[in-house]
């Protein structure tokens, strides 16, 4: 675990549980609590992310794209929490070092820019229900995380105000969920962490979504939908995603993910 921006709490520090009453722990109640929220990332190694793409666009355009992703994802969401973290797969120091290079002060997004707390964090080994888990444990490890977000980064453009409404909803609801068009998620919010939502699904399968929400019915947890968004494993995926990043410029929507946009005015269809 590495931090970038300095923090005063401790994850691994026993005497802070969040479950504990501020009585019973003996913090101040007026302490403020953060919304965090998650990133997952993969080092862009070319043949190791976007491996279907790839095969239609090749190998190293589909890397450098899913860089773009990150890029777009990070500097757009980066001010929508207290404190930001992002998990990289895989647990390398190349890795690391790419993650914290997103961070450079002078480029954007920069810690020196935003208050919010950053921290890179290597996903452990696993499958990915295991992953996530962990990223949430992780999460409410801080006594002072109200919420937590978690998010992928194959849907650059996740509109901001989706991530902003998870937050909002998690004051009132247990769960959040952002559906997506392949059956799965692209968005999962809780405000407890709940193991059991991510064991013994069948993942990158249709049911994905199906096979959650009903973990989250056994569990007893309440739960608020977000509207239905979409990922990019495909150049079918690519060429929807040209006319749609095209009408939200016409339509003056300024929550455009910039840098994926001029890759893909500038993608041959053709190729």
């Amino acid at each position: 675990m590495s931090s970038i921006s300095h923090k005063s709490d401790d994850p691994n520090n026993p005497n802070q549980n969040k479950s504990e009453s501020y009585e019973e722990s003996g913090r101040d109640s007026r302490t403020p609590l953060l919304h965090t929220l998650g990133i997952f990332v993969k080092e862009p190694v070319s043949g190791k992310v976007k491996t279907r793409l790839g095969t239609e666009i090749g190998c190293e355009e589909s890397a450098r794209l899913y860089e773009l992703f990150v890029k777009d994802l990070t500097a757009r969401f980066q001010p929508l929490s207290e404190r930001l973290i992002m998990g990289y797969s895989p647990s390398s120091s190349s890795a690391k070092r790419w993650v914290e290079s997103l961070f450079v002060p002078g480029r954007s997004p920069s810690p020196a820019d935003s208050r919010t707390k950053i921290e890179t964090w290597p996903q452990p080994q696993g499958e990915l229900g295991e992953r996530m888990s962990a990223y949430f444990e992780h999460a409410f490890a801080f006594a002072d995380t109200e919420s937590a977000v978690l998010i992928g980064s194959d849907s650059p453009t996740i509109p901001a105000e989706y991530v902003q409404q998870a937050f909002e909803w998690l004051y009132r609801k247990d769960c959040v969920i952002g559906p997506s068009a392949d059956g799965g998620y692209y968005l999962i919010g809780l405000r407890i962490p709940c193991e059991e939502l991510f064991k013994d699904i069948c993942w990158s399968r249709p049911g994905v979504l199906l096979q959650t929400v009903e973990k989250i019915k056994k569990a007893g947890l309440s739960l608020k939908l977000l509207p239905v968004w979409y990922d990019i494993d495909s150049k079918d995926d690519l060429q929807m995603l040209k006319g749609h990043l095209s009408a939200l410029e016409i339509s003056g929507d300024e929550d455009i993910p910039r840098q994926t946009h001029q890759w893909v005015l500038n993608w041959n269809t053709a190729r």
